[in-house]
């Protein structure tokens, strides 16, 4: 950070300042933690959106009602 962001520290006693730094450093790991869930719900989201297509299309084919049979029948054992 900048001096002039830091300026408002100055002064402050030895365990304001160690506590100030906890928690900026738990501020950092949980900003990297909903990065990381993020990512996963988008690549989750992508995943549903290919079995969806994929589930439209076979439903639309002769004999899709066995093949989304078998989709329903696996997503429930998962």
């Amino acid at each position: 950070m900048s001096w002039a962001v830091e300026e408002w520290k100055d002064g402050l006693p030895g365990k304001a300042l160690q506590k100030i730094q906890e928690m900026e450093a738990q501020l950092d790991k949980l900003k990297k933690e909903r990065t990381q869930k993020q990512f996963q719900l988008d690549s989750l989201e992508a995943a549903l959106q290919k079995q969806k297509q994929k589930v439209s299309f076979h439903s639309q084919q002769p004999g899709g009602f066995v093949t989304l049979t078998r989709l329903s029948i696996f997503m429930c054992k998962c």
